[in-house]
């Protein structure tokens, strides 16, 4: 069967050019119709759900492309993904905020070199993934996530010592998800820019904006999170 992807977006409202234009470009330049469902301003994961929920009903497409409205593909990077040709490709990106003064990226590899977790900012998943793995595909959890002496990703359910417990998003319910269910997950070796609108368009007059968009882009990594 040919290769087909359908985007998924989940959207908070406004549309970075930048990363619509990424997007046509990588799916252009790997002959692929430009084949989107977004959502608007559903909280997460629902909106997740709704979107896989929605594409499920749509026949012929083999891989979902998860890409959120902040996220800016690199050149090619859609080609590499599918030429990987595995269950779940995923793509790393930094963080918006910083860990000890420094920039993170979303995946993190167990002790084994594996993938524990990663964000769903930018990666391309099989269609049958999502036919495999029960619903919701997406979830949020109260998972309590460490890195062991040992070296090993541990995830604990509840507090420990007092603490609050780590909120492990529905990116990282995706993951266990893929675990259980002995799903196959690699990552490519480039990194996708995340974009922050620092800044709105607040007022204009005779057609010309007094206040433009002021956007901080980075695609700079200085470690993982944990």
């Amino acid at each position: 069967m040919d290769t087909r992807i359908i985007t998924l977006i989940p959207t908070r409202g406004f549309v970075l050019t930048e990363s619509e234009s990424a997007l046509d470009r990588e799916l252009a330049s790997n002959l692929q119709s430009p084949v989107i469902i977004r959502t608007h301003d559903l909280p997460l994961p629902m909106s997740r759900n709704f979107l896989v929920e929605t594409a499920l009903k749509i026949k012929d497409w083999t891989h979902a492309l998860l890409l959120d409205d902040d996220i800016i593909l690199p050149k090619d990077s859609l080609k590499e993904m599918l030429k990987i040709n595995t269950d779940v490709v995923t793509m790393n990106y930094p963080m918006h905020g910083k860990v000890d003064g420094k920039t993170c990226g979303v995946i993190a590899h167990d002790k084994d070199g594996s993938i524990a977790f990663a964000g769903l900012g930018a990666t391309l998943v099989k269609r049958k993934v999502f036919e495999t793995i029960e619903q919701p595909w997406f979830c949020g959890t109260q998972y309590r996530i460490e890195r062991t002496k040992d070296g090993t990703i541990g995830f604990f359910v509840g507090q420990q010592d007092g603490r609050f417990p780590t909120s492990a998003g529905e990116d990282t319910y995706f993951y266990l998800q893929c675990r259980k269910y002995n799903l196959k997950v690699k990552e490519t070796k480039r990194i996708a820019t995340h974009a922050r609108v620092d800044r709105m368009v607040t007022t204009s007059h005779a057609q010309r904006y007094f206040q433009q968009h002021v956007i901080t882009k980075n695609d700079k990594i200085e470690r993982e999170l944990l």
